[in-house]
């Protein structure tokens, strides 16, 4: 899709049939992933993988439900459920705590528990608070119904690291990437990694408190941590799932125009503030309350029908 078409069809008032398209590939999409893993009688760990706002959390709840239209109940779990907090957190060459170090995770206990559940033993829920960056054991107790799966999502869970001594055969994959940004200059598209800095800049801003200067700032070492602890796994995914709505842009345009406006006084040279402001100046808006309660996008927005 081009800038062009997606700014006819709101111009031209067939943006709703739009938006119901894009919805609906994605759907199809993860049926398509959720049949591949029901075919597959042996598994029994759905792992969902992607960089910062690749949409995973969004991506593991709806194969929940495409498992469940094939009959299969599961159990979702996230691995920032399990970091162990800045107290053991490992830190960089300069001292600054590494967020995006495959130690950030618990994997010991993380494995402990899967092995729990994949036995049909239950166990205590396991969270994390993010405002005292503590985990904790809440009372509920966690039991994988018999036959179902485990689906967990994080950007280590591709890591064969994160869940060792666990048998591969029992395991399913998918990478998570929002690719098909639109096309803005003749077959030029938006680079990927750009349309989640700017899903980010605007997650951050609303639900982190976390100004857009805070944002781009932290941005590289996300990228650095990417490269070095995601992207080498990819190559084992089974599946791979574009997280990408072709209309998405007209969406955020409202909510991230304000913040690159506010970055660019005090980052003048940032290229990756020329670069969304210019993409987001060509777009048209959409406004929120067109975008279905469980889209991919409402896990930047907010509003979802889902529970995060």
């Amino acid at each position: 899709m081009t800038i062009d078409e997606l700014n006819a069809s709101i111009q031209d008032g067939t943006i709703d049939d739009l938006i119901m398209v894009c919805e609906a590939r994605q759907i199809k999409a993860l049926s398509h992933i959720a049949d591949r893993v029901s075919a597959r009688r042996d598994v029994r760990l759905l792992l969902v993988a992607g960089g910062s706002s690749a949409g995973k959390t969004t991506t593991s709840k709806r194969l929940v439900t495409q498992l469940a239209v094939n009959g299969i109940k599961s159990l979702a779990i996230s691995t920032d459920d399990y970091f162990v907090g800045d107290k053991y957190n490992p830190r960089d060459e300069n001292g600054q705590l590494d967020y995006e170090h495959l130690k950030c995770v618990d994997a010991d206990k993380l494995t402990r528990d899967i092995k729990e559940l994949l036995a049909g033993r239950p166990v205590l829920e396991h969270r994390f608070d993010f405002a005292k960056h503590e985990p904790y054991d809440t009372s509920n107790m966690l039991s994988l119904p018999a036959g179902g799966i485990i689906v967990i999502e994080g950007i280590h869970a591709l890591n064969p690291a994160l869940l060792p001594n666990i048998d591969d055969s029992l395991i399913h994959r998918v990478f998570v990437e929002p690719k098909g940004q639109p096309m803005v200059f003749a077959k030029t598209r938006l680079a990927p990694r750009m349309g989640r800095l700017l899903r980010r800049m605007v997650r951050d801003n609303r639900y982190r408190k976390m100004s857009p200067i805070d944002t781009l700032n932290m941005w590289p070492k996300v990228i650095a941590g990417e490269e070095k602890w995601i992207d080498p796994f990819r190559k084992y995914a089974d599946d791979e799932f574009d997280s990408a709505l072709g209309y998405e842009l007209a969406v955020l345009k409202p909510f991230a125009e304000g913040l690159l406006l506010a970055a660019e006084a005090k980052l003048p040279d940032s290229v990756e503030i020329h670069i969304l402001k210019d993409v987001l100046q060509l777009v048209k808006t959409i406004g929120p309350a067109k975008v279905p309660g469980d889209s991919i996008i409402r896990e930047t927005i907010g509003g979802s029908l889902l529970e995060y």
